[in-house]
C-alpha cells in the first residue's frame, strides 16, 4: 500500500520483510534447501499459534520463519501482518516485493486459499529492548490491522523475537499540529484522521483505507466540529432542501464498516495536562464519552476521546481558520493510546 509506506509503516526501527521487487509471492515461496529459526503452523479454528526466537541484541541479523497456513472450508483471501515494537503497539506491517491490497494486506493467490507456505525474512534490528512481535492472521476478504477478528479464518499467529531484559513503559502516541481541511464539494480535501499513524485521507479515497479513517472535521450550524466516521455523515447533515446528506460517506466509502470514536469537552485535563502526557497508562483515567461528535469547538479546548477499539486520548484545539471554504481548517494536536 503506497501510502502506508510513504507515512512510515515501513520505517519503524529498521523492522521490515525484505523481499526481491517483483509483483507476485513467488519469492516468499519456501526454498527446500532453507534453514529455518522457526516454523509457525496455522489451521482454521485452531487458535492463536506462536513460536519464539531468542536474537542477539547487539548484532543486526534476520530470521528465516517459515508460516504455514491451512483452512479447510473458508477460502483465505488476505494475509495481514502487524509488527509491535518493544511493546509500544502493533502497527500495520507491509511486505515488500508482493502482490498486496491497497490497504496493505498480502494478496493470496487463488491457488492459496485453501493452503498457504511462505518463507518469512524477518530483519532483526541491534539495540532493541524487550521484544519485536510479528502477528499474522489470514482473512476471507477485507480485513482490519487494528482488528484481527474481522473476516478472520486462519492465526492469529504470532512470532516473538526475544532480546532479553524487558520492554519499557508504553509511550503515547503524539501526533502535532495537524490540519484537517473542511470538506470541499469535490471531495478532494483531506477531512478524515488516522490514530494509527496520524496520517491525513481524503474522503474520497475509497473502501481500501476506510478502516484507517478514524474521525473527521467539518464546520457546519455548531460551527467546527469533530464526528467519527460512522457518525460523520447524519453530524454533518443534510441539504434542508433535497434531504440529500451533504457527505454520504456510506456511499463514497463503499462501505457502512466505519469505525466509531466518543468524544466530550474535558472538564478535568488542561493544557498543562496535556504537555505532561507521556505515558498509555496517563491516559487511562478516561471514560468512554456518550457522543461520537463534539461542536463548537474554540482554540484552546482539550477533548477526550475514545477510539472504535477502546484506545483512549486527548485532543488539543491550537487553531480554527474560516468556515467551510477552500483553505479553511482546523490544527489540532493529539495524544492517544498506541
Amino acid at each position: 500500500m503506497k501510502n502506508l509506506m510513504k507515512y512510515g509503516f515501513m520505517a519503524a526501527l529498521m523492522g521490515s520483510l525484505i523481499f526481491a521487487s517483483c509483483d507476485s509471492n513467488e519469492d516468499i515461496i519456501p526454498n527446500p534447501t532453507s534453514k529455518y529459526d522457526g516454523e509457525l503452523v496455522m489451521t482454521e479454528g485452531g487458535g492463536n499459534q506462536s513460536i519464539d526466537v531468542s536474537v542477539d541484541a547487539n548484532t543486526q541479523s534476520t530470521a528465516l520463519i517459515r508460516v504455514t497456513l491451512t483452512s479447510s472450508t473458508t477460502a483465505m483471501k488476505r494475509l495481514y501482518i502487524t509488527q509491535n515494537i518493544s511493546g509500544q503497539g502493533a502497527e500495520a506491517f507491509e511486505l515488500v516485493g508482493t502482490d498486496n491490497k491497497l490497504d496493505g494486506s498480502l494478496n493470496m493467490a487463488a491457488s492459496e486459499a485453501n493452503v498457504a507456505d511462505y518463507e518469512l525474512t524477518l530483519d532483526v534490528p541491534s539495540g532493541v529492548d524487550g521484544t519485536i512481535v510479528y502477528d499474522l492472521w489470514a482473512t476471507s476478504g477485507r480485513g482490519d490491522h487494528r482488528d484481527a477478528t474481522k473476516r478472520l479464518v486462519v492465526g492469529v499467529g504470532s512470532v516473538t523475537l526475544n532480546y532479553g531484559g524487558t520492554n519499557p513503559a508504553t509511550a503515547v502516541k503524539s501526533y502535532s499540529a495537524k490540519i484537517l481541511a473542511a470538506p470541499l464539494n469535490d471531495l478532494s480535501s483531506e477531512s478524515f484522521i488516522s490514530l494509527v499513524d496520524g496520517a491525513l485521507y481524503k474522503i474520497n479515497q475509497g473502501v481500501e483505507y476506510a478502516a484507517f479513517w478514524d474521525f473527521g472535521y467539518f464546520y457546519g450550524a455548531d460551527k467546527a466540529s469533530l464526528a467519527s466516521t460512522s457518525a460523520y455523515e447524519v453530524a454533518f447533515g443534510s441539504d434542508p432542501t433535497t434531504g440529500i446528506p451533504y457527505i454520504d460517506v456510506d456511499v463514497i466509502a463503499g462501505t457502512t464498516e466505519l469505525n466509531n470514536a466518543y468524544f466530550a469537552k474535558s472538564t478535568t485535563f488542561t493544557a498543562t495536562d496535556f504537555a505532561a502526557i507521556s505515558v498509555s497508562g496517563d491516559l487511562n483515567a478516561i471514560t468512554t464519552p456518550a457522543s461520537q461528535k463534539v461542536n463548537n469547538l474554540v482554540a484552546g479546548d482539550i477533548i477526550e476521546f475514545v477510539d472504535n477499539y477502546g484506545k483512549k486520548g486527548l485532543i488539543r484545539v491550537n487553531e480554527i481558520i474560516g468556515t467551510w471554504n477552500q483553505g479553511d481548517y482546523i490544527s489540532i494536536d493529539i495524544k492517544v493510546q498506541p
